[in-house]
């Protein structure tokens, strides 16, 4: 039965396969970029979480009892110590870098070796093995002392020349510093493995507290390359989803073309004695050898080409990743599940054609209104309502905070399906009331021809529509949500940066004394300015007879003013004195030179105290982060807050910031950002997305194009008998290429329309999550309709030509089948 068909089981086969791989491609990449990041961290630091210890220069060491209380942490899994030296090798008369380490999983996955070292043992990198002409079990003199070779590592060209190096058992070089150094040094630093779910930066601050001079070095991904990449990945894979649904409808399109044209052969085998199951064995079979050979086709062109598109996007996208690894176990995965989804829609059309009788297959086939219209329509209303009920929900309830998303996706979701269930019952009625009376003024006969043959073909040709709406709807939610993020990024970020460099901690519960961190940072030669500012702490306040709840930030406003980020006060700031916010000062019916009472809760008494009466002296029009009040750090009562952000100005951003990384080891907490690097990063992240975005719209473009044409290409085709006769009542050529034209072109448009204004509809109740300024990208909305309108009218001119050029008598007499 394919034989027939050919064509539609063709373009059916190479949508599916053009999806596949273009799903696998994105989903593996996207996998293969994180695995990278995760080798590349293993690679560095192996399976350590911190290093703890003290800078060379320093006279602290590593004691036993300082390095028994970090083991005795009981958010600690695994310490190794490790000691630093450097050993003359007596061959060489050269002094070598010396690793001292125990016999654990935490320095071999450090240093990259696999033996386990006693005290006659050594380990060295090839290169110095090369040097030295040493083979494993070789002895080397090392400090006039024999020890045995028992393996070698791979250079470590990380920092671009290889440096020499030694490994030792740690007992070894231990006892070569302390002999030299006459110092009880238990180890120059130490590895630590922290327990599963315990936060590395917490536990660096709880070490920290040890010794506040210790060094504290954690290993952790880039935070910002990080998130990209989690992001990343839920973005291809929302992506592929959508890929799969509009995929989906080019197949259900296609094969209920094939089942249109097949049916009479089924009624017949059924008038023949063959049983339902028999002919729904039949359709199931055609169905998944179609998938089967699709998906296939898909895996295979991937692993042909998977090393060319990896390093045609790590290009484009500047991700490093490793295009010689082919995820086969991932891959397979993700082609079964794209079978299973796509064969999940096919089950529909196929069980819907088993399940008629012989007699009726026929009337099936030509049957044109939909049954039920009543009862979609009011299901329509009801998911309509349910929808706005939701959306009025997500924005005024008390949990909308933590329901809002949920709700807001489910509305849109609803809104679609209830345009899907009305759009076939409307869509006649439109055609008729607006398209046939105002068509037939603008574009003359032949459109309403065309409009005519159209409005009883809407049930047969939902799914065409439908189609184009699909990729019209990712076209313009994937467009406009991207362009939406990006210029809210961007304009956040100019809130963010009230100087170039903004300084931050990353936990809670930071440790940190502001004044004597900002000191630190300020006597840095780069140094231009800085200011300080506290998490935000809450107080209380009575104004009116009335208490107000009062989000204060404590701050060093000397230096704020110096900045320019708040306007200078004409008198001196009395230590009680309160710098209010425009609108926080209006909301409570303060101003300028009122004193009010104020207190705050306290944790121990569980009761809200008094703290005395403060003065508005100021009224700014904006504070920082979001404040109601600003309170000076000379202020000894309002003080249930810690440090939170520095912010700093510099002429030399770049060297600045090179001098504020070196700081982290003494604060492993704070994390460093600057404005035009984050600016950089922001448009690496949507232009990595917008890539991925375009090449999965021009792929959908061409998958629905294939899918759509071949479908209007038969039904054309199928009606070749009514264009005979319209040719013999005397219509010329260039009329019935207008009549194929505009019935084409009519399908297209309407899908068009109504899939931007869906997509737009989607995208606005979805962006309600985070209501911000709404960006339309015209240019990809305008792009994507001109191809489609463009390439139909090119087709269907030839299609046109060639049913035109057929003898006249042999198509009256084509019996469409």
């Amino acid at each position: 039965m394919f034989k027939a068909n050919k064509f539609i089981v063709f373009s059916s086969i190479l949508s599916i396969a053009i999806s596949a791989t273009l799903v696998l491609s994105m989903v593996l990449f996207s996998f293969n970029a994180q695995n990278t990041l995760k080798n590349q961290m293993k690679q560095a630091y192996g399976e350590m979480d911190l290093s703890v210890g003290f800078n060379m220069d320093q006279s602290n060491v590593l004691t036993p009892k300082l390095v028994n209380e970090i083991v005795q942490n009981k958010k600690v899994n695994k310490v190794s110590k490790v000691s630093i030296a450097h050993l003359n090798v007596n061959k060489m008369d050269t002094a070598i870098y010396t690793v001292g380490a125990e016999n654990n999983y935490l320095p071999k996955s450090r240093y990259h070796f696999t033996e386990d070292l006693n005290e006659e043992s050594v380990v060295m990198n090839k290169g110095l093995a090369k040097v030295l002409h040493a083979k494993i079990g070789d002895k080397i003199l090392i400090e006039n002392k024999k020890y045995t070779l028992v393996e070698t590592v791979d250079d470590l060209t990380a920092t671009g020349s290889a440096p020499d190096m030694l490994i030792l058992n740690q007992k070894v070089v231990k006892s070569y510093i302390q002999a030299k150094d006459n110092r009880k040094a238990e180890a120059t630093y130490l590895l630590i493995k922290a327990k599963k779910n315990v936060n590395t930066l917490t536990l660096a601050n709880q070490i920290k507290s040890y010794d506040k001079d210790l060094r504290i070095d954690i290993a952790e991904q880039d935070y910002g390359v990080k998130s990209n990449l989690q992001s990343l990945h839920l973005f291809i894979v929302v992506l592929s989803v959508l890929v799969l649904i509009v995929t989906s409808l080019i197949i259900i399109s296609n094969f209920e073309l094939l089942l249109y044209k097949m049916r009479n052969q089924f009624a017949i085998m059924r008038s023949l004695g063959a049983s339902t199951k028999q002919i729904s064995k039949i359709i199931m079979i055609q169905s998944t050898v179609i998938n089967i050979t699709g998906i296939s086709l898909g895996f295979i062109l991937n692993f042909l080409s998977q090393r060319t598109l990896y390093s045609w996007v790590e290009k484009l996208f500047n991700i490093p990743t490793t295009p010689s690894e082919f995820n086969v176990g991932a891959a397979i995965s993700i082609s079964i599940l794209a079978f299973i989804v796509i064969q999940l829609f096919l089950f529909v059309p196929a069980y819907r054609s088993t399940k008629v009788l012989p007699l009726k297959t026929m009337e099936e086939n030509e049957k044109l209104n939909y049954s039920y219209s009543k009862v979609r329509v009011t299901l329509s209303k009801v998911l309509v309502g349910i929808a706005v009920f939701l959306i009025i929900g997500s924005q005024v309830l008390p949990t909308r905070g933590t329901y809002g998303p949920a709700m807001l996706l489910i509305s849109a979701v609803l809104v679609l399906l209830a345009f899907v269930l009305v759009f076939p019952i409307w869509l006649p009625k439109i055609l008729e009331w607006f398209f046939l009376p105002y068509g037939q003024r603008l574009f003359g006969q032949e459109f309403y021809i065309s409009v005519k043959n159209l409005i009883p073909q809407v049930r047969k040709n939902t799914a065409i529509i439908l189609m184009i709406s699909s990729l019209m709807i990712i076209a313009v939610f994937g467009s406009v949500t991207l362009r939406t993020i990006q210029i809210s990024q961007l304009e956040q970020l100019k809130k963010d940066f009230a100087t170039p460099i903004l300084i931050e901690t990353r936990i809670d519960n930071s440790k940190i004394n502001s004044m004597e961190f900002t000191k630190t940072v300020e006597e840095l030669s780069g140094v231009k300015s800085v200011s300080n500012f506290s998490t935000l702490g809450l107080a209380e306040l009575q104004t009116e007879g009335k208490k107000v709840d009062m989000n204060y930030a404590v701050v060093d406003l000397k230096r704020l003013q110096a900045q320019g980020l708040m306007a200078h006060l004409n008198s001196k700031t009395p230590s009680n004195g309160l710098i209010l916010s425009e609108r926080f000062a209006q909301q409570s019916h303060l101003k300028v030179g009122q004193t009010v009472p104020v207190g705050e809760f306290s944790n121990e008494t569980q009761i809200v105290e008094s703290k005395g009466t403060f003065k508005v002296i100021a009224i700014e029009k904006q504070l920082l982060n979001n404040a109601d009040a600003y309170v000076d750090w000379n202020n000894q009562k309002l003080l249930d807050v810690i440090f939170y952000t520095l912010y700093v100005d510099s002429e030399h951003i770049k060297n600045t910031v090179n001098e504020l990384e070196e700081l982290k080891s003494q604060y492993p907490e704070i994390k460093i950002s600057n404005y035009e690097q984050s600016v950089k990063e922001a448009n690496k992240m949507f232009y990595q997305r917008w890539g991925i975005f375009i090449l999965v719209i021009a792929t959908l473009v061409a998958s629905t194009m294939v899918g759509v044409f071949n479908s209007l290409a038969n039904n054309i085709y199928s009606k070749r008998k009514e264009f005979a006769v319209l040719r013999a009542m005397g219509v010329t050529p260039k009329g019935l290429r207008k009549v194929i034209l505009s019935q084409v072109n009519l399908y297209i448009g309407i899908g068009l329309i109504i899939g931007i204004i869906m997509g737009l509809l989607t995208t606005f109740i979805l962006l309600l999550v985070d209501p911000g300024e709404f960006v339309i990208d015209y240019k990809v909305i305008i792009t994507v309709s001109l191809l489609m309108l463009a390439g139909s009218t090119l087709i269907f001119w030839f299609v046109g030509n060639k049913i035109l050029s057929q003898e006249l008598s042999i198509e009256l007499t084509n019996d469409n089948k």
